[in-house]
């Protein structure tokens, strides 16, 4: 007779259950390794049929009230993406025919981070495979006038006849106030020569340059007001049309051009999707390609598709000078963008052959100095993948003193990224032995995060930083990383106060459900080791008894019986008195009283 309940079959088992050899349910995570205590991972490897959807990231949803934050901040609704991220997701991670490939560009993922250590703590509620706090998130704005997008689509695309000569100064200012400490690629006194001979019609490729213009007013814009205005939107669309029609034509790129691309991808980082941060990022590497930028001689051809007339000698004047110096900082700043928006999203970055690879003079340690040790970070090298190296690398990040609050943040990032590498390959000693180091630059993040916001300062650093902070602290879990939990939420929270958009507040409810997750963790840890001491506690008072002659010879005044009960012997327990004496934070620890039989366990006046 056939069985009535035919045991389902899974259409695939994962990585764990395949090498143990172990029946898989075919969930994420199957129920298998959530016994076992081990990750979770299936094959990338495409299949006839599609694997339906898993409901476990319904479950990541928090069960009751006492996981909702406080003051009204409710949990977002998860947008429409798998628990294992999928392909039209831009946290999409294992992408490909090889498992290998994507678990080694997930190695400086902060979101696989965020998703392992969910996994960790409590694999039912888990955050889904995202990447929370990529920037401050879409800012509200003034409400575009009635026709103003025909307008812009008809505009002649010339920045004089739509701001002022005074307005772009003054705004220009703004920029290199706080945004050019940074991301330094541009010279103040060159862009002010320029905007004077634009106003005098003496620009040689004035469109060209209106397309830089028109990224610093972006710019100018983005960090002087915490509201998206009408003038920053206008600026945008106008430079996004300029620079889309230079892609189009047969001209090499100019400078300009680049610089403009330079402006433009910085501000989607810190303003729009992964995925358009990084399409703009690739293209941005590509033109510099194009152009030779990348090349150390100005005399090299850059391209084999260039005609005679678009020769590197008779490439466009603009008024971004092309210096050496100049060269160095547009692909420079070009690199960092694409490689850090790659790290994050765990796609492949732009690698351009012949590349040079001279830093840029500057007096100063900057951003452009920690470039070739990120770029020794991609995991998909043979640099940097063995403890030593990541360790020394560690050492040098943490050796480095920035006073400028953006450069503070790179640090952090860069530090934090590091940490990720290391514990991916469990090695604890290291952290531990640079734990005071790590915890103070986070420290001094967390600080300048707070510094930024305040000053309508948004860097995307100032979101991610905070985030992954507190996910880091939860991975060390010791009580000097505890400690620190509070300023880190805190931050986080300051952020998203300040900037009052639903990416924040994502972020925001995130990291409070992981430390909701970590403490239930904690509670239930706690009750356990109470059963086991409740249970034993009877049996550790009969064990400390003694003959009724040996309690008489030996009994002294202060060993006298109390309600009827023997005290422990000092022989049969001092390794608990030693373990007493040896341990600080029992220094206050009653051992003669938790020894009675008749006390309360657990012990109320000692706050346990």
């Amino acid at each position: 007779m056939a069985d009535s309940n035919p045991r389902k079959r899974s259409r695939a088992a994962c990585l764990s259950c395949q090498s143990r050899k172990r029946k898989c349910s075919g969930e994420q995570p199957c129920t298998t390794c959530v016994q076992a205590g081990v990750d979770c991972q299936y094959s990338a490897a495409p299949r006839k049929k599609r694997i339906g959807p898993t409901t476990a990231h319904r479950a990541s949803l928090p069960s009751d009230e006492s996981q909702r934050p406080p003051d009204g901040l409710a949990y977002p609704i998860p947008r429409a993406v798998s628990t294992a991220g999928s392909a039209s997701s831009p946290a999409s991670f294992n992408r490909g025919g090889h498992s290998g490939v994507g678990h080694s560009l997930e190695a400086n993922s902060g979101a696989a981070f965020v998703r392992k250590l969910g996994l960790r703590i409590d694999p039912a509620r888990a955050p889904r495979l995202h990447l929370f706090a990529w920037n401050v998130g879409k800012r509200s704005g003034e409400p575009l006038p009635f026709g103003h997008m025909e307008y812009l689509a008809k505009s002649d695309m010339h920045i004089s006849g739509v701001f002022s000569l005074e307005e772009i100064r003054r705004v220009a200012g703004i920029y290199f106030e706080k945004v050019d400490p940074c991301y330094s690629f541009l010279d103040r006194q060159s862009l002010f020569s320029g905007i004077t001979r634009r106003w005098q019609m003496e620009v040689e490729d004035a469109l060209s340059f209106d397309a830089v213009l028109y990224g610093v007013m972006a710019f100018g814009y983005l960090f002087s007001h915490r509201e998206r205005k009408l003038k920053e939107y206008t600026a945008v669309s106008l430079a996004r049309r300029i620079l889309e029609k230079s892609t189009m034509g047969p001209e090499t790129p100019s400078v300009d051009i680049i610089a403009g691309w330079v402006l433009r991808t910085a501000y989607l980082r810190m303003t729009a999707s992964p995925h358009a941060g990084w399409m703009a990022s690739c293209t941005l590497m590509h033109l510099i390609e194009a152009a030779g930028l990348h090349l150390e001689s100005t005399d090299q051809r850059s391209s084999l598709l260039q005609g005679p007339s678009q020769s590197a000698q008779n490439k466009p004047k603009g008024e971004i000078p092309n210096t050496q110096d100049t060269r160095r900082r547009l692909f420079g700043m070009a690199r960092h963008l694409n490689t850090w928006i790659s790290f994050d999203l765990g796609r492949s970055r732009v690698v351009l052959h012949g590349a040079a690879q001279n830093i840029p003079e500057h007096p100063n340690p900057d951003l452009l100095h920690l470039l070739p040790l990120t770029e020794s970070l991609d995991p998909t090298t043979s640099a940097l993948q063995d403890l030593p190296d990541l360790e020394t690398a560690l050492t040098s990040v943490l050796d480095l003193v920035y006073t400028e609050p953006s450069l503070i943040l790179v640090q952090c990032n860069l530090m934090l990224c590091i940490y990720r590498r290391v514990r991916a390959l469990n090695a604890h000693a290291p952290l531990s032995a640079r734990l005071d180091r790590i915890l103070g630059i986070a420290r001094r993040g967390l600080r300048a995060a707070r510094n930024m916001a305040s000053s309508t300062c948004p860097w995307h650093q100032v979101a991610n930083v905070p985030f992954q902070v507190v996910c880091t602290l939860l991975a060390i879990d010791n009580r000097a990383a505890l400690a620190l939990l509070p300023e880190a939420m805190q931050t986080l929270r300051e952020v998203a106060t300040v900037y009052d958009t639903d990416a924040m507040r994502e972020a925001y409810s995130t990291a409070y459900l992981l430390v909701a997750m970590h403490q239930r963790r904690k509670e239930d840890d706690t009750r356990a080791l109470t059963d086991v001491l409740r249970a034993n506690s009877a049996a550790a008072a009969v064990v400390g008894q003694q003959p009724q002659d040996v309690r008489e010879r030996e009994r002294e005044p202060e060993h006298l019986e109390v309600q009827g009960t023997a005290p422990a012997s000092d022989v049969e327990f001092s390794w608990l008195g030693d373990l007493v004496i040896d341990m600080p934070s029992l220094q206050n620890f009653d051992l003669d009283q938790f020894l009675m039989t008749d006390v309360p366990w657990p012990l109320p006046e000692m706050g346990i």
